[in-house]
C-alpha cells in the first residue's frame, strides 16, 4: 500500500490553546476531522493537495510580534511560529510548525522547546488519535538518520510523541536548507503507513529566536 501525504500550511495558524511542550499532551491543538486517511478499495483517488514549494517563497522574515495577552506572544518565521506564555522567570516558549489537510483542517503539529528554562530541549509531535502507538513517529530528513519519537499519551485532542534533543541534533536541523525534503511518518490503527511533509522554512530563524527568549 502507498503512503498518503498532505501538505504543510504552517503560516496559516498560530497559538490557540496553550504550549505543546509545556502541556505535555494534556491540552493543545484540537485535530479537527479525519486526517490523511487512506482511500478505501475501489474508491476514486483523492485529488492531489496543493503544495507550496519552499523554494518559491521569499526568505523567511519574522512577522510583526502579536500580543494576545500581556504574558502571551507569538511571532512567525516562515512555516514556524515562536510562541511564549507567562512572565519571567516562569516564562515558557516553544517553536511550532503545523500541517493541514486539503480541507484546511489541522492535521498535526511539531514543536520544539523547554517546559522550563532549566529543562532539556524536547521535540514533540501531535497527531490524530487513529494511531498505532506501539510504533514511534519518525521525522525523516533526506540524507540524515531519522529521529524516532515514541508515543507518550493520547487524549481527545490527539496522540503525543516526544524525545529529548541534544544540542548537536539541533545544530544539524538548523543547518538544513529551507527546501530540504522531510516528512513525518507513522502508522494508523490499521497498520497503514501514513506520512505528511514537514517544512524547515524558517526553522533556523525560529530556533534563534527561541534561544533568545529562553536564555
Amino acid at each position: 500500500m502507498g503512503i498518503r501525504r498532505i501538505a504543510p500550511r504552517g503560516r496559516q495558524w498560530g497559538l490557540a490553546a496553550g504550549l505543546l511542550v509545556v502541556a505535555g499532551g494534556a491540552v493543545l491543538w484540537p485535530l479537527v476531522g479525519p486526517v490523511a486517511q487512506p482511500a478505501g478499495r475501489g474508491a476514486p483517488p483523492a485529488a492531489a493537495p496543493a503544495v507550496t514549494s519552499p523554494g518559491s517563497a521569499p526568505a523567511a522574515t519574522p512577522a510583526a510580534l502579536t500580543t494576545e495577552a500581556p504574558e502571551r506572544t507569538s511571532a512567525q518565521f516562515g512555516d514556524w511560529s515562536v510562541n511564549c506564555a507567562g512572565r519571567a522567570p516562569a516564562r515558557a516558549c516553544e517553536m511550532v510548525m503545523g500541517v493541514r489537510d486539503q480541507g484546511r483542517q489541522l492535521g498535526a503539529a511539531l514543536a520544539m522547546g523547554r517546559a522550563t528554562r532549566d529543562a532539556p530541549l524536547r521535540l514533540v509531535a501531535q497527531l490524530p488519535v487513529n494511531i498505532r502507538v506501539s510504533q514511534p513517529v519518525r521525522l525523516v530528513v533526506e540524507g540524515t538518520e531519522p529521529l524516532a519519537l515514541p508515543f507518550q499519551s493520547c487524549n481527545r485532542l490527539g496522540c503525543f510523541a516526544e524525545i529529548e534533543l541534544r544540542e548537536d541534533a539541533v545544530r544539524r536541523l538548523r543547518a538544513l536548507p529551507a527546501e530540504q525534503a522531510s516528512r513525518l511518518e507513522w502508522r494508523d490503527a490499521a497498520g497503514q503507513e501514513m506520512a505528511l511533509p514537514a517544512s524547515f522554512r524558517g526553522f533556523a530563524a525560529a530556533a534563534e529566536a527561541l534561544a533568545r527568549e529562553t536564555r
